[in-house]
């Protein structure tokens, strides 16, 4: 299961967000806000992490697998790139939910890393297989449980000390 939004809820999204991006209604800022909220309605099967940061990893090790603190799913593309290319490009009809859905990936970071992108993507990650269906992206959050618990145990076995 990647990423999928029942057709419905991605009809009423597509809808949605051309009714925001053509409207003389909202000046730019305001059809980013709302596209973005828009496009937060699949955050429950979106917005998945796919990498986990070592620094975020040695946050769930030292708090013994129990859910840390200031551990955030940081965009692999920053939103605010996305939003404003979702804005200015001309698209073809539903054309661009593949390329959104694409760029929506997440990666478990600390709070200063997420803060800091050139960070991020400069240091060392594993891979969460996004078959496993872990760490499933919530408007704000992630779901954290017995099974993405159990996979950090084992994927912490290869931190180099």
């Amino acid at each position: 299961m990647d990423w999928i939004v029942n057709k419905e809820l991605k009809a009423f999204i597509c809808h949605g967000f051309k009714l925001i991006k053509h409207s003389s209604d909202y000046s730019e800022k305001q059809k980013i806000e709302l596209i973005d909220r828009l496009l937060s309605m699949g955050a429950g099967v979106g917005w998945r992490p796919k990498k986990i940061s070592i620094n975020a990893l040695k946050s769930f090790v030292e708090n013994d697998f129990k859910r840390p603190k200031g551990i955030e799913r940081a965009h692999v593309v920053h939103r605010r790139d996305t939003l404003n290319e979702l804005l200015i490009k001309d698209w073809k009809g539903d054309e661009w939910w593949e390329w959104y859905r694409e760029r929506d990936y997440t990666i478990l970071s600390t709070r200063e890393e997420n803060r800091s992108e050139i960070q991020l993507k400069k240091g060392d990650t594993f891979d969460i297989p996004l078959e496993k269906n872990l760490f499933l992206g919530k408007r704000v959050g992630y779901v954290y449980g017995a099974k993405e618990k159990e996979f950090l145990k084992g994927i912490a076995k290869n931190i180099k000390q």
